[in-house]
């Protein structure tokens, strides 16, 4: 066999070792998330913006952020379970949320929101089924919204 011939059989050998060797079943996954009213099912009129970084890792889930410019007071944020995307939704986790002095807009801290899923958890996931939900005093069931899709 001449050189070519040796470098394109290792080239492909070596190829398909590196496509068909398994992959870490707990690799990280990551997402940046919006957060807005127009999201919100129906879409909320509001001033309030935010940005979300959510991160899978092996069972483990956490949430990390800000918001601000809420309408009105904070009231809650949470992770929801929609069973039709795009729809409202159960609480599935409460986050904890460190408020600014107004109480109109606050931070998720990583360390804070991390979450074990359970096996039905990550199959909602999977399914992209999970979105982040900030409540104010003026918007009960939800002012910003940002589905999860990992």
């Amino acid at each position: 066999m001449n050189k070519i011939t040796i470098i394109a059989v290792l080239f492909v050998f070596f190829g398909f070792i590196s496509f068909s060797s398994p992959q870490d079943a707990t690799a990280q996954r990551s997402q940046t998330i919006t957060l807005a009213g127009y999201k919100q099912k129906p879409p909320v009129r509001t001033s309030g913006s935010g940005i979300a970084t959510v991160t899978l890792h092996g069972d483990t889930l956490q949430v990390e952020g800000e918001f601000e410019e809420l309408t009105g007071p904070f009231s809650g944020a949470y992770i929801m379970v929609s069973l039709r995307r795009g729809e409202g939704g159960n609480q599935l986790y409460k986050l904890k949320v460190n408020a600014n002095d107004q109480k109109t807009g606050g931070e998720l801290k990583a360390s804070e929101n991390t979450f074990e899923l359970s096996e039905a958890a990550k199959e909602l996931l999977n399914n992209g089924q999970l979105y982040l939900n900030i409540c104010s005093f003026e918007h009960q069931k939800g002012e910003l919204r940002g589905d999860i899709t990992l």
